[in-house]
């Protein structure tokens, strides 16, 4: 396989955590090694280590009666160790609406966690990782999107999901990866202003042009920046034409006119195992490194993966022992709190996205 995937986190705190037997920590640890599915890089003896964190966090989520969620970007042992859903921004913020719990544990990065605040204002929305931001969400204020208001009277505004609750109670309507395309043809009038993606609303420019003016923000995501046309096509050189290449939207447009699918991550992980499944193994997934891992863990179908993997600092930034104290005792700044006002803007703001993408 010519992709390199990052370091396996390992536990780096001691915790106090009740007993477990011997045969319960080496059948979780068979567990994890199964579900994983990466027996070299996760090893028995490393998954033995981490089955205390993953049965104490299963155990206090059931005791207290909480539904966590993870970003497909989030580690492996987080994702098939303690997740009860794993997806894309848009599945996932379904998911913390409509979940019973009033508990939800969000695995991710801030603005996704305020997302699950918005659309459940009533339940408590735990985010381990208060320091974990995001390249988009941090590069945009509210202040921006109201002056872009003022510059462009009486034009929509659709805001990227990667943004702060702040940033969305002053839009129209939000997008994620899987339904940013349909929202924006179906927004009313010729001109829209989209933030704050400039590579995604690049996009947008040249699959809408003759339909709709798109006025972008400049904004990028750091990760989905580091790919470039040209070491696309240097790996499409080195393997050759049965190389599939499939990018996810936030990357530039030179690399998406070398991609032969576009998608979320979650289409990503889905077409690339079709792939597999259809005797096309060769494949390059242009995003974040937790697209592959979950490739590797979701099929026993043949592929090899090329090309770099670039891993989210953000999102890598929360590991089991984070989400065990916040379940144990968490502190303040991992409780999301959101003023009633903006809650209210930003609830107009989702359901509207929801109505335009079902």
């Amino acid at each position: 396989m010519g992709l390199t995937l990052p370091t396996v986190p390992l536990p780096r705190t001691e915790f106090d955590i009740p007993s477990f037997s011997d045969e319960e920590i080496e059948a979780e640890a068979i567990r994890l090694q199964g579900a994983i599915q990466q027996h070299q890089r996760w090893p028995l003896e490393t998954c033995r280590s981490i089955a205390p964190l993953t049965l104490e966090i299963n155990r206090l989520k059931a005791v207290n009666d909480v539904f966590l969620i993870a970003h497909s970007y989030q580690t492996p042992d987080i994702i098939y160790g303690v997740a009860d859903e794993v997806a894309d921004s848009y599945t996932l913020s379904k998911a913390a609406r409509d979940a019973p719990q009033q508990t939800i544990l969000f695995s991710s990065v801030r603005f996704m966690a305020e997302t699950a605040k918005i659309v459940s204002p009533h339940k408590t929305v735990l985010h381990p990782s208060p320091e974990a931001g995001c390249s988009l969400s941090d590069g945009i204020t509210a202040q921006d999107v109201r002056d872009l208001r003022a510059q462009y009277p009486g034009v929509p505004v659709a805001c990227y999901i990667n943004t702060t609750a702040a940033v969305k109670a002053e839009c129209d309507v939000s997008v994620t990866s899987s339904n940013y395309m349909r929202i924006c043809e179906r927004l009313p009038g010729d001109r829209l202003i989209f933030v704050p993606d400039r590579f995604m609303g690049a996009h947008l420019q040249k699959a809408l042009a003759g339909k709709k003016e798109i006025i972008v923000f400049d904004g990028e995501c750091e990760v989905h920046a580091v790919f470039t046309g040209d070491k696309v096509r240097e790996w499409k050189q080195r393997i050759g034409e049965n190389l599939s290449v499939l990018a996810h939207p936030e990357c530039s447009a030179e690399v998406l006119e070398e991609a032969d699918f576009i998608g979320s991550s979650e289409k990503l992980i889905h077409e690339a195992i079709r792939l597999g499944a259809e005797g096309q193994p060769d494949v390059m997934l242009i995003t974040e490194c937790g697209t592959a891992e979950r490739v590797l863990a979701e099929t026993e179908i043949e592929l090899n993966l090329y090309g770099a993997c670039v891993m989210c600092r953000h999102m890598k930034a929360t590991q089991l022992e984070d989400i065990l104290q916040a379940l144990q005792e968490p502190r303040l700044d991992q409780i999301i709190e959101i003023d009633a006002g903006v809650i209210d803007r930003a609830q107009r703001n989702l359901d509207e996205m929801f109505r335009l993408a079902e």
